[in-house]
């Protein structure tokens, strides 16, 4: 295991951290931008919980899961970690140096569970101690910082309030349309690309008039090839059998397209369309053509998904994970982990009886 560098100094002073850092005006306010590691981070920070909101562990586990994904040997990227110095450290203009002792603190406004993902990768990695050189890489990935030098609180708090509701953070459907040295991120590309036109959508999180995202493509990819919908979890795909996964996927969305209502894109009317749904197809043809090898996807669209009754009239919905809203008189998912499981097995069972 390598060495943790969290009691040593970055810079020349014993007892110091010393940064290279830029000085600007932004806004009237001076503000130091810095390039550092994690590692630096880690020894400076400080949550306030004034000026930040609470710690919500799923997106922790999500953004450690992207940077694991990054420590794997992938190029990822995230935009710049903002603090307030609150009269710690110094900064030299001639030298372009910032200068924290190691009991000063930075306050984070801006980036905490990026920095609490990172922190939590550190901790699993110390105890597993099996990886020496994810674990240096980690310490020292390259961070960008700024630092206001003189906010007061309420500035602070009006900082933290207009990142967090005025810039919209890129989402998922966006990040496999542009992610590289992913082979189902490149199979969902070309499908789209060979699609009808516009019939994917392909920037934003949601979609209501578009056969699916782009996004809700590379879970479905994932699960009629491989059975797994968990974004985590390792896949079979190569460049062997690229291609018979590209097919079978293409496959699925004809099929879709033959077989689903004739207005099944009007969400308010029917639930086939729901992303959780259509996994839930892609999980219920995985697991009957791996039990029978010789059934057809087209059999399988034909004979049950088919005759479903995919309105939100159909009262047989009720007795799975779902919701049914009196009022707007529509259903509701629950988690995508017990949707998929229980639609899954719903159109499993109906495949069953046909058989019997």
């Amino acid at each position: 295991m390598a060495m943790d560098l969290s009691s040593l100094t970055s810079g020349a002073k014993k007892g110091f951290i010393t940064l290279s850092g830029i000085k600007r005006m932004q806004f009237n306010q001076d503000v130091i931008t810095i390039q550092c590691t994690v590692n630096d981070i880690l020894k400076f920070l400080e949550i306030d919980i004034r000026v930040q909101r609470e710690l919500d562990e799923n997106k922790v586990a999500s953004i450690g899961q992207y940077i694991q994904y990054g420590l794997d040997g992938n190029d990822i990227y995230f935009s710049p970690l903002i603090f307030s110095a609150r009269g710690q450290g110094s900064y030299d203009e001639k030298r372009h140096e910032y200068s924290l002792n190691m009991n000063e603190r930075l306050v984070i406004l801006d980036g905490q569970h990026r920095i609490r993902a990172f922190e939590y990768l550190k901790k699993r990695m110390e105890v597993s101690n099996d990886d020496e050189e994810a674990y240096q890489t980690l310490l020292d990935f390259p961070m960008t910082i700024q630092v206001f030098a003189d906010l007061t609180l309420e500035q602070e708090r009006q900082l933290f309030t207009d990142i967090n509701t005025k810039i919209s953070q890129v989402n998922n459907t966006l990040l496999i349309m542009y992610k590289k040295d992913d082979l189902f991120g490149e199979l969902v590309r070309e499908v789209v690309d060979n699609s009808p036109i516009d019939s994917i959508e392909c920037r934003a999180k949601t979609t209501r008039t578009k056969l699916m995202t782009a996004s809700t493509l590379y879970s479905v990819a994932k699960v009629i090839n491989s059975g797994i919908y968990n974004r985590v979890s390792k896949v079979d795909i190569n460049k062997a059998n690229y291609d018979l996964y590209r097919r079978r996927t293409e496959e699925f969305l004809r099929l879709l397209r033959q077989y689903a209502p004739m207005d099944a894109n009007n969400r308010d009317k029917y639930i086939i369309m729901s992303s959780n749904i259509l996994v839930s197809i892609a999980k219920f043809v995985y697991e009957i053509q791996t039990k029978y090898p010789d059934e057809k996807m087209d059999v399988l669209f034909r004979k049950v998904v088919a005759k479903i009754d995919w309105s939100h009239r159909n009262e047989e919905f009720k007795q799975l994970s779902t919701k049914y809203n009196k009022k707007t008189k529509k259903y509701n998912f629950g988690t995508t982990g017990r949707t998929v499981r229980d639609f899954s097995e719903f159109l499993i069972g109906k495949y069953e009886r046909t058989r019997g």
